[in-house]
């Protein structure tokens, strides 16, 4: 959630250096302030496209649910620095299990997953008999 907010931060940062690149160029006529005007244009409009598809999924709650047998690694990256492996397909997410993980470990396991972009939302970790060993739900 904390980085649709972001993205949505982002757009309307460049939405604004928009306008005040375009203000200047309409008073000063100048190419370098059209260029960057239309440059930032480009830049929103590619934030868009990736924000506004998940703020949709989420606000219309357009889940996919996807379950089997996952592992759980630590891939080093600050940001997103844990990968949900489901069925060999990573889904990055930030949150640590507070159990031991890693190539080796296997969980059986339940992701939901936005509809658009496949964007992971919450995932659940079980043992083998079936009880919950970590969950974000």
């Amino acid at each position: 959630m904390i980085d649709i907010i972001g993205f949505w931060c982002i757009a309307l940062a460049l939405m604004g250096a928009t306008i005040m690149y375009f203000v200047q160029w309409w008073r000063g006529r100048k190419l370098g302030k059209l260029f960057a005007s239309i440059g930032s244009l480009v830049l929103v409009i590619l934030v868009l496209l990736v924000t506004v598809p998940d703020t949709y999924d989420r606000i219309h709650s357009r889940y996919k649910i996807e379950t089997g047998i996952c592992y759980v690694i630590d891939n080093g990256a600050k940001a997103r620095d844990i990968d949900v492996y489901l069925n060999g397909v990573p889904h990055e997410t930030r949150n640590r299990p507070d159990i031991p993980f890693g190539p080796g470990i296997e969980y059986e396991c339940t992701i939901t997953l936005t509809q658009e972009l496949k964007t992971l939302v919450d995932y659940e970790l079980r043992s083998e008999d079936g009880d919950v060993l970590f969950s974000t739900y």
